[in-house]
């Protein structure tokens, strides 16, 4: 299960930074969604840490 929640933590928060730069419209959207993603991607690292 962790594996599984890393992977997709990893791949989701890839998305939500790529959609943040490349998004045109709004800035909120355009600040919250890559600080988002790149919490997404930081707990997908810990997850990966040896414990």
């Amino acid at each position: 299960m962790g594996f599984i929640a890393m992977i997709l933590s990893f791949i989701f928060g890839i998305l939500l930074i790529v959609f943040g730069i490349s998004y045109k419209k709004g800035k909120l959207i355009r600040a919250v969604t890559p600080i988002m993603g790149i919490g997404l991607v930081a707990f997908a690292v810990w997850l990966g840490l040896p414990k």
